[in-house]
């Protein structure tokens, strides 16, 4: 379950990619045209579960009106060691309102989640480093974006051997 972004969001995480490739870092890197911020990650769900997350994002996203999402600054996980993951933070209070309210209504229909949340998008997963890799990244830097929610999408994804093939399943309207 995710929120989709911006084209101008996209295309700043393409440039960071490039960014990254050019000063000798490997890894998987998301397609652009798949970007989006994770909400839950389900895993495979057979079809009765399915119709449970359905329920839980119709049921929720009643609860909000569209809100911004502003993408500023980027992070690594883990936080320590070597970085695994880069992403682009996003900031916005209703982001984790959202969160904490599906995860509520989603709890009542039998689904375990850690609680921890941290909203972001991924740059890359990361598989190769060059030594200066904490200074490249310390480089990045853009003026903030802003993006409106307005809906949040249920996503099925395909995984092949050019990466995941992402399809909307279900979508929920916020406000309705």
């Amino acid at each position: 379950m995710a929120i989709e972004v911006s084209k101008k969001v996209s295309e700043k995480i393409s440039d960071i990619q490039i960014y990254l490739k050019s000063n000798d870092f490997f890894g998987s890197w998301p397609s652009i045209d798949n970007a989006h911020l994770t909400l839950f990650f389900f895993g495979d769900l057979e079809n009765g579960k399915i119709e449970k997350v359905k329920d839980a994002m119709d049921e929720s996203s009643k609860q909000f009106e569209k809100f911004s999402i502003t993408v500023e600054g980027t992070g690594i996980f883990p936080s320590k060691g070597l970085p695994r993951v880069v992403w682009m933070g996003c900031n916005g209070n209703e982001i984790s309102d959202l969160y904490f309210k599906i995860e509520g209504v989603l709890k009542k229909k039998g689904f375990v989640f850690e609680n921890r949340f941290t909203p972001h998008l991924t740059i890359g997963r990361l598989k190769g480093l060059p030594k200066n890799w904490s200074e490249v990244i310390s480089q990045i830097q853009y003026e903030p974006l802003t993006f409106e929610c307005d809906e949040i999408s249920l996503f099925s994804s395909t995984l092949t051997p050019k990466g995941s093939i992402y399809r909307s399943i279900h979508k929920s309207e916020l406000g309705g």
